[in-house]
């Protein structure tokens, strides 16, 4: 019986603490991806958040490109898109952010997540 009561309390215990280790973050988002320049063609892409770690893959034109990175207490993201940075910040079932082009000619990038329903 003591045991049985140990046991309980140990998986309580290890429940909430895996709670509160959750970030406020977590969960699907929908990316979606604009370039400055019409030539380059943006997507839409699944991204997780997990414990305030960003992951997901984005298909571009050129490729497939990884997306990874942590997110700060305060919302600020920082991360890659491919081999380039990706910056910006979540803000409630937000994000906007921005990267640089694969290319020249494609111009500025932005990212926009939202946080799936």
């Amino acid at each position: 019986m003591v045991r049985a009561l140990t046991a309980l309390a140990v998986t309580s215990l290890l429940v909430t603490v895996a709670a509160f280790a959750a970030g406020p973050f977590d969960g699907q988002w929908q990316g979606h991806t604009v370039f400055g320049q019409r030539r380059c063609t943006g997507g839409d892409f699944p991204v997780t958040v997990t414990d305030n770690k960003v992951s997901g893959e984005w298909k571009g034109i050129y490729g497939t490109y990884p997306v990874s990175g942590t997110i700060a207490p305060d919302g600020t993201f920082h991360g890659t898109l491919g081999k380039g940075s990706l910056t910006g910040k979540f803000s409630g079932d937000k994000f906007e952010g921005s990267f640089p082009p694969p290319n020249d000619r494609c111009g500025s990038g932005t990212a926009q997540f939202e946080r799936s329903k």
